[in-house]
Order: structure tokens, then sequence, then C-alpha cells
């Protein structure tokens, strides 16, 4: 599981005690330093700071299970990028989970949804 700016690192946290090898990538330096600081210790968990569409293209595609977004990634970037970064990294079946807040370029997410 792979979460798009994953901020502190709660959600991948809690999704670890679970079973689940998770990757949390967040742009705020600040933010995953944080996420290590709270969570480094895990050991299915593991923080990267990057832009989201560019460290998913480095995966080797086909990969992922699961992209998770709560208010993430897609709130902060153009969506195009990212969702292209996502369907290239995900596993034939695998599911983008993202939440948004309505005028978190709704419109745009709406569009490339109907795709």
């Amino acid at each position: 599981m792979v979460e798009l700016g994953c901020g502190s690192g709660h959600n991948l946290a809690h999704l670890t005690t679970h079973g689940a090898r998770c990757i949390g990538i967040d742009h705020a330096p600040a933010k995953i330093h944080r996420a290590r600081v709270l969570y480094g210790y895990l050991p299915r968990l593991s923080f990267v700071q990057a832009d989201a569409a560019a460290h998913l293209h480095r995966l080797p595609p086909g990969t992922v299970d699961v992209c998770l977004s709560i208010f993430g990634a897609f709130s902060f970037t153009d969506p195009r990028p990212l969702f292209i970064a996502v369907t290239t990294a995900l596993r034939p079946g695998g599911r983008l989970l993202a939440s948004l807040r309505a005028d978190d370029r709704h419109d745009h997410v709406t569009l490339w949804t109907r795709r």
C-alpha cells in the first residue's frame, strides 16, 4: 500500500498493525521527518520525501495493490500526472482510494475518473 501525501503517517501506522506493508510519500520534508520520528520503528512501514507521481514512476509497474490518498497529494497537485503514475504503479485489479474536499480540484478529478 502506498499513501500519496501521507503527512505524519498516522493512517499507515494503523494499517501496518493489521499486517499491511506500507510506503508513505509526502513532498514536505517536515512531514516526512515527523512521520519517521513517530513511526519509523514499525517494521513494515517506510516514508519517502518525494513528489508522489515521480516516486510512483520509479516503482516497477504493476507492483502496488492500493494507492491511498486521504486529503493528500490529489489536493495539492495537478491530478493528471498523478493519475497516470497511479495507473502505471497499480497491479491489475489494484485500487485507488481517495478522499477530497469538494473544493480540491473536484472538477478535474471527476473528469479523469470518467475516462
